[in-house]
């Protein structure tokens, strides 16, 4: 038997030499959770001078770490120190929904901060459109220093602002402009707003077809210009090559915003570029997601992936490659490490594929790769509930290290201090060094008998693995598939062990969850889509607000509002500016918890709102 042993040790050696390993992933060196009872949602960071950070992001709240609201959703600035303590908070808006999308630093230090508005009132008393574009720039304690908005006789929406080199701004995002425009091709356009050094608009461009365009991250060019990234469903006007329904779209514009070239990218489903970053070789790494599995796409996992594409400066596609599992996997942002590697984080559902260590539902996913498209190594981070990464930033305090920031609903796992609802959710990675014990679970809650998948993440190379599942039971696999038969609560652990030749000695280490599975009789509450509307009556126009009443956690939205325009936001306010009955439908998207797959539900309200004249 000894001999069996020996040998059996030694295939799997020389099997384990054969098979390319990742590199060892960064561990958590803190976290931070900063928020109040309802949705608080980080969208972006920037470091600050004195080794802190500044983060933006918007609030429902008035409780917790949030002491004003100026009513329905506002910009939430949080300063936080080198450690993660919150050094002061402020909070920016008016009566109508506010909200920011990123924030930059500036060649004088300042910051940057771009955005909409709905608000007429507050901080945006000066708005005089219905919808309002803004920018802002603060100081690092937060005074304000000068705002300006944007707007026009359509539905404006920035999603990215940058300086450009002569001391001005550049703009990205899109519009819903109005019949007579001769820039106007239909639909949503991207829109590109070009301001000189007062903030007064050199230039402003609508760009696309006759189908709906979104602008979604721009930088200016090395050589002079400006290229973006955003997506489009249209193959008509200034977009062609359209690879079937929505393709993330590239496209370089010269200092006078005229359009240069342009490039769609993707297959024949949904595909949607995040992120573009100007490479040491001036050509451009693209970060986004596709479900596609053909054209310029391959390599899915199933549902949606990470999906990244490196374009050359002419806008020809040298290489790609999709990051994931079977579930649904979105890429929100992209960096550049100092060996030239790529990093990207967003949000992950999957537990398979690329995905390791998922510990419910919906983790930070982090991703750094090479430039052939090589995993060097993955991490999700999170707990039980909705953890979603939305920036990644390198950390100027250590090099090599990274913080991400986005949102978090969760509680346990790698997350605490939350406040209710979602939390803003700051994540600093830390070195890895030494042994260390760590393993996530899928799931930790459910039904007897309740069947949980147990995924290693120690760290330090450990060569054995012992897990104690609380119920009398054990596995010394790696990955071990344990089913419990009773309900309770159990405490699984697991020590984790190796031989240290530097040191010649035996090293181990054992990390213990408490209270980390329960099983229990109760059923998942069904997806189910419900909504409310006030007011339903009145006179054109009649302003109405929306609000999600949908059960089942549901991820993702879509309003018709019967007049033929809808949305994506789970609370949306809406304008009917002719008279008429309009009948109201909702879907909403949710995951299977089952199978990891998305599910939708749908609800119609039959002449919901009337519009008298």
């Amino acid at each position: 038997m000894r001999h069996v042993l020996a040998g059996v040790f030694l295939l799997v050696m020389f099997c384990m030499a054969a098979v390319p390993a990742l590199e060892a992933s960064p561990g958590i060196a803190w976290q931070k959770s900063f928020g109040g009872s309802r949705d608080d949602v980080a969208v972006s960071l920037q470091p600050a001078t004195d080794g802190g950070y500044i983060t933006v992001g918007e609030t429902t709240s008035i409780d917790g770490d949030i002491t004003h609201s100026y009513g329905m959703i506002d910009v939430w600035i949080v300063k936080f120190d080198a450690s993660g303590e919150k050094e002061w908070a402020k909070t920016i808006g008016g009566s109508m929904d506010d909200r920011v999308t990123c924030i930059e630093r500036l060649s004088n230090g300042t910051l940057l901060l771009s955005g909409f508005t709905w608000s007429h009132d507050g901080d945006f008393s000066d708005n005089p459109y219905d919808y309002g574009i803004w920018n802002m720039v603060i100081d690092e304690e937060g005074v304000i220093l000068w705002k300006r908005c944007y707007g026009g006789n359509s539905a404006s929406f920035a999603n990215d602002g940058k300086e450009t080199p002569d001391g001005g701004m550049i703009m990205t995002g899109q519009s819903y402009s109005v019949p007579g425009n001769p820039e106007y091709h239909g639909g949503y356009d991207v829109l590109v707003v070009k301001t000189d050094s007062n903030a007064n608009i050199t230039w402003e461009r609508l760009l696309g077809g006759s189908g709906d365009d979104f602008g979604e991250n721009i930088l200016p060019h090395p050589r002079g210009g400006y290229i973006a990234i955003g997506y489009t469903n249209s193959n008509d006007g200034d977009v062609s090559g359209n690879n079937g329904s929505y393709d993330a779209w590239l496209f370089r514009l010269d200092d006078a915003g005229n359009l240069l070239w342009e490039k769609c990218l993707g297959g024949s489903l949904y595909d949607e570029g995040r992120e573009i970053f100007v490479t040491p070789d001036e050509n451009f790494a693209v970060m986004g997601f596709s479900n596609s599995n053909d054209g310029d796409v391959s390599g899915n996992h199933g549902s949606f992936d990470y999906w990244w594409a490196l374009v050359g400066r002419d806008g020809t596609l040298l290489a790609q490659n999709c990051f994931g599992g079977s579930g649904y996997d979105h890429a929100y942002d992209l960096e550049m490490t100092d060996e030239g590697n790529f990093m990207a984080l967003g949000v992950s559902y999957s537990n398979d594929g690329d995905v390791s260590g998922n510990a419910g539902n919906g983790d930070y996913w982090a991703v750094e790769f090479d430039r052939r498209g090589a995993i060097l190594w993955e991490r999700c981070f999170g707990g039980s509930g909705s953890d979603r990464g939305q920036t990644i930033k390198p950390d100027p305090s250590m090099e090599g290290q990274f913080l991400l920031v986005g949102d978090s609903s969760s509680n346990d796992g790698d997350v605490t201090g939350n406040h209710g609802g979602l939390d803003y959710w700051v994540v600093k990675l830390g070195a890895q060094d030494g042994l260390f014990a760590d393993f996530y679970a899928e799931p930790v809650t459910g039904t007897a008998p309740l069947t949980v998948r147990f995924t290693d993440r120690s760290r330090g190379k450990p060569t054995w693995y012992i897990y104690n599942f609380g119920d009398g039971f054990r596995s010394m696999n790696k990955n071990p598939v344990h089913t419990y038969r009773n309900t309770g609560t159990y405490d699984v652990s697991q020590t984790v062990v190796k031989f240290n030749p530097e040191t010649k000695r035996v090293e181990r280490d054992t990390l213990t969850k408490s209270h980390h599975i329960l099983v229990t009789k109760d059923t998942p509450v069904p997806l189910v889509a419900d909504f409310s509307a006030s007011p339903t009556t009145g006179k054109a126009p009649l302003t109405v607000r929306f609000t999600d009443k949908s059960t089942g956690d549901p991820k993702y939205f879509v309003y018709e509002f019967g007049d033929g325009f809808r949305s994506m936001s789970a609370d949306p306010v809406h304008t009917y500016r002719s008279p008429g009955r309009y009948s109201v439908s909702l879907t909403a998207f949710g995951i299977d918890r089952n199978t990891g797959k998305i599910a939708s539900n749908s609800t119609t309200r039959k002449d919901l709102v009337v519009v008298d004249r």
